[in-house]
């Protein structure tokens, strides 16, 4: 234990020192520590953990089914697991469409809560879900169409393209509920509702499973249905998922079935304009990962490719609270701004960030303190586990500065302010992480840590330049 704390005596001190100096980070000012420690603060903590635990824990559970899911497959066979896999990546992405869709509902519904209007909340949602529905029905077939065309593309293997195509085909045909659900599910969260969703979503991710056992192995009388099994089991729980959503909407005033509701296509513009940057710069994050992955991890080899995957889903596991604490802050910025109190706005995700440094902290510790213990929980190599020793821990050091950038960048998305955060994407992921990750990985033979060396870098930077932006203030001039 010795070790983290030292190091964060040498290092994280003198980085909030500097962050004190460059009023990065107001909370650090003398003034605002005793504000922080006032009882009325004290509310404000209550207010940003009950948002952001309910988001928590829902991810906790996706990731669960998600296991649950693999596993399965996994008992399928290789090749099957091997599909699947490949595809998922592409469905992802598909869903990272509409959950950039959703940032831009977010904001404007989250701004309407806090003006007090809801029934131009109201006409938000229903345009917004009229708008994401029609675009999930329209990608359906445009898709079945040009599904040889992308698996060209993707240079799947022969052996798994007749699996990937049978997930491919069963899972985009429930696409529009999919999106229904994101869109769905972002409209409670820019409400402040946030218990809502991790209700139904235990309740979803419960169907999926017992669905995944029933249909891919073919039990209780069902056929044995395989990769297809998989992917109508998924279906079927978005599907409930929205329905139970959908139905909870009726005692909301901010509902689209609200009465004097109607269809906007002036909203569904504005929600447009909001989320194309987030779909945009979710898609960054993607490709640029791939990137990396094809330059600077696959040239070292099978185990090392192995040891990235399985730092990344540790990393994965940490991003969770960061997660929930972004929610939070794009939830209190947007109705903070409705509400005409910018200042408020600009506290309240400050203290969020606060929040979530301390949990991350903790996190970063337990990473730095039993690196090999957390491996071996995905395998018994001890090459790999040698391999990931040391990507672990620099990714521990760091990761106090992915909360920063991701709450910040919650917080700035949440105020409508969605095209700044996507032009840092690019710039540190394409300027900084890409390039920097074959140098110090290929280029100068670091391996693994030179990888890790490169993204922590795009952490740190992303988290100044977003800190930056919040302190100036310029977010808090959008009008939605």
């Amino acid at each position: 234990m010795f070790v983290p704390v030292s190091l964060c005596l040498t290092v994280v001190l003198p980085v909030i020192t500097n962050c004190r100096t460059l009023q990065l980070i107001p909370l650090l000012e003398e003034d605002l520590v005793t504000e922080y420690l006032s009882k009325p603060m004290q509310k404000t903590a209550s207010r940003i953990f009950s948002l952001a635990i309910p988001v928590i824990v829902s991810q906790i559970s996706l990731t669960f089914v998600q296991i649950v899911d693999t596993m399965f497959l996994g008992r399928l066979g290789p090749i099957q697991l091997g599909a699947t896999a490949l595809v998922g990546v592409l469905l992802w992405n598909l869903i990272n469409v509409g959950e950039g869709f959703s940032v831009g509902l977010t904001a404007c519904i989250a701004r309407m809560i806090g003006a007090g209007d809801d029934h131009q909340a109201s006409s938000f949602f229903r345009s917004g879900l009229v708008g994401i529905t029609i675009l999930g029905i329209l990608l359906v077939p445009i898709l079945l169409l040009l599904e040889k065309g992308i698996f060209l593309a993707m240079r799947m293997p022969g052996e798994l393209y007749t699996y990937g195509s049978e997930y491919f085909i069963w899972f985009v045909v429930f696409l529009p509920s999919i999106y229904f659900l994101t869109a769905t599910q972002a409209a409670f969260r820019a409400a402040g509702d946030t218990r809502a969703p991790m209700i139904v979503g235990f309740i979803m991710n419960g169907i999926n499973v017992l669905l995944d056992y029933l249909f891919i192995f073919g039990k209780l009388g069902f056929p044995e249905m395989g990769v297809h099994g998989a992917a109508l089991a998924s279906g079927i729980s978005y599907t409930a998922g929205w329905i139970m959503l959908f139905s909870i909407l009726n005692r909301r005033s901010w509902g689209p079935l609200h009465k004097g509701s109607q269809f906007s296509l002036d909203k569904l513009f504005r929600i447009v304009k909001f989320g194309i940057p987030a779909t945009i710069e979710r898609l960054a994050m993607s490709v640029s990962q791939l990137m990396v992955m094809a330059l600077s991890v696959t040239p070292l080899g099978s185990y090392y490719i192995a040891s990235f995957h399985i730092v990344i889903r540790l990393a994965s596991l940490s991003f969770m609270p960061g997660f929930g604490f972004a929610i939070s802050a794009a939830t209190m910025a947007g109705q903070s701004l409705g509400a005409k109190r910018p200042e408020e706005a600009e506290k309240l995700v400050w203290h969020t960030v606060m929040y979530a440094a301390l949990v991350m902290a903790g996190i970063s510790i337990l990473y730095y303190s039993l690196p090999t213990w957390l491996v071996r929980l995905f395998t018994n190599s001890e090459e790999i586990v040698a391999i990931s020793k040391s990507p672990l821990r620099i990714y521990a050091t760091m990761v106090v500065f992915l909360s920063l950038s991701m709450v910040l960048g919650g917080g700035l998305r949440g105020a409508g302010d969605t095209k700044y955060p996507m032009i840092i994407m690019f710039l540190s992921r394409f300027a900084i992480r890409l390039p920097l990750s074959w140098i110090l990985s290929i280029h100068y033979g670091l391996g693994l840590s030179g990888v890790w060396m490169a993204m922590c870098t795009d952490f740190v930077i992303r988290a100044g330049l977003l800190s930056l932006r919040m302190r100036s203030g310029n977010w808090k001039k959008i009008r939605i």
